[in-house]
């Protein structure tokens, strides 16, 4: 098979493999009747060349850039939040004015991005703010998401009245992973008020997180765009809180004294034009929370 995607003969390709082990000095392959699978070294050595034949590849993409500023590649490290709240409406009419560049979005944590950022294996990011102090990536805020409270039907209270964190400690919590930004910016939120978060459910994505909670598996918090159409249905049931939940802020991160192809220019000042507009509709409309409230007072 190798040989056939290399266009060479087996034998060849076998004579070659014999002398890169000798010239290494130890095995590649543990060879079987099987098949061949990696040693440990093999495994070793995978990782290095695979990362290296990645920097090959995004140094192609961006020399094409250079050359042609209609076409070329960009490389954009997201996490799921920044994507559906910021990336995709900035997309939009992108693919239409530059549709020769090729766009390449790579799903990942907020930690992941600033490595692939630092890696040059991402031309920029948009994620969650990190929690920690980056001196040498530019870190420009987009927008601001505040978290809502969420439940399912069955859990929910029986009056609409706001809770304090103290009453809701003991429920069962859906949570994204443990060191995802998520999570430690609730277990902050729980530890300013001298209570500990302790999710009962864990999960890898946000999106993974409103089916639990419809399922009746925990209560969660949760963007509040990201589950507006389950409010508005009534799947799911919001929950008050006198203690003001934690905000996700998204955030542009590029790389410091970093020449940008003119593509890449382009889409993240509209990215930058979308959260100027999108601050003032904010401004004019009420959130969730702050509707909610002012119904209860009148």
């Amino acid at each position: 098979m190798a040989a056939r995607i290399l266009h060479n003969s087996q034998p060849n390709i076998t004579r070659i493999i014999r002398l890169l082990e000798k010239e290494l000095g130890c095995s590649l392959f543990s060879r079987s009747n099987k098949g061949v699978t990696l040693t440990r070294e093999g495994e070793l050595l995978y990782e290095h060349v695979r990362e290296a034949m990645q920097h090959i590849s995004f140094a192609e993409e961006k020399l094409k850039t250079c050359v042609n500023h209609e076409n070329g590649q960009i490389t954009i490290a997201a996490s799921e939040a920044a994507l559906h709240s910021v990336l995709l409406p900035a997309l939009h009419g992108y693919r239409h004015d530059f549709p020769g560049v090729q766009v390449n979005v790579q799903s990942m944590s907020t930690q992941e991005a600033v490595e692939s950022l630092r890696h040059h294996l991402a031309d920029f990011s948009v994620v969650t703010k990190p929690l920690g102090h980056e001196p040498d990536l530019i870190i420009e805020e987009l927008i601001s998401l505040p978290d809502i409270l969420i439940v399912s039907k069955d859990m929910a209270p029986a009056e609409q009245n706001p809770l304090t964190l103290k009453q809701i400690s003991s429920w069962p919590f859906v949570s994204m992973h443990r060191g995802s930004v998520s999570f430690e910016m609730l277990r902050g939120y729980f530890s300013r008020h001298e209570l500990l978060f302790q999710p009962s459910t864990f999960v890898s994505s946000l999106s993974q997180i409103l089916p639990m909670v419809t399922a009746g598996l925990g209560a969660a918090f949760l963007p509040e765009y990201m589950a507006k159409d389950a409010l508005d249905s009534g799947t799911v049931s919001f929950v008050p809180l006198f203690d003001k939940p934690p905000v996700h802020t998204i955030c542009l991160i590029l790389q410091a004294n970093h020449h940008y192809s003119i593509p890449a220019t382009e889409l993240m000042a509209r990215l930058k034009h979308w959260q100027h507009s999108t601050a003032k509709e904010h401004q004019s409309a009420p959130r969730h929370n702050e509707s909610t409230a002012k119904i209860r007072c009148d």
